[in-house]
């Protein structure tokens, strides 16, 4: 649990490939710079629990981890945005998790669906009206979980979009298309809320 900064030597960490990190506190000075240079991180869990501060550490320091492939983002900051280039710099992705805690207001799709490898996406506490999926988007997602987008009408998923898909589930009062209703749920997707896919 940090409430300030976090600096460490990563030569002390090297062969770290797990790391949970809790930011308390309204602090700014926050970096991922550190983490960055854990250059076998595998598995990142940052969660920002503490309100009135809008400031949220940028991500582009984990481009330096080249071995990250699981990541969960929770996110309890006002007016934060996910970097559009994230695909750029996390290419890697197999399992990404978003809670957005209701302070993410905006479809998270059309970022995420450019992750090259991204396998498994759980989405949580979005206030959207509706996610949508373009012709092409999400090539390698297998499952997909929306939990708790009290806002959420309908997931749209053009054709072409969401090709390898096996698991899916969302709420009932969200409309899907209808290519996707035979598609079994996948209760398991639970579990990883607070334990890893890989």
């Amino acid at each position: 649990m940090v409430e300030d900064q976090m600096e460490f030597d990563p030569m002390n960490l090297i062969n770290l490939r797990e790391l949970w990190v809790v930011i308390v506190g309204q602090s700014n000075r926050f970096t991922l710079d550190s983490i960055g240079r854990l250059r076998l991180l595998q598995s990142f869990d940052l969660r920002l629990y503490q309100q009135g501060s809008p400031w949220f550490p940028p991500l582009r320091p984990l481009s330096h981890c080249q071995h990250l492939i699981q990541l969960r983002l929770s996110n309890n900051r006002q007016q934060w945005k996910l970097p559009t280039e994230l695909h750029e710099f996390l290419p890697n992705l197999k399992f990404l998790l978003l809670a957005a805690e209701g302070f993410m207001p905006e479809d998270p799709m059309p970022i995420l669906e450019k992750l090259p490898q991204l396998t498994i996406l759980q989405l949580m506490y979005f206030n959207v009206n509706k996610f949508v999926c373009t012709a092409g988007g999400f090539p390698q997602l297998q499952f997909l979980h929306i939990h708790m987008c009290c806002d959420a009408e309908e997931l749209q998923v053009e054709e072409g979009g969401m090709p390898l898909l096996k698991g899916l589930m969302v709420a009932d009062y969200i409309r899907i298309p209808e290519r996707l209703r035979s598609i079994p749920a996948c209760p398991w997707l639970h579990d990883l809320m607070d334990a890893w896919a890989y």
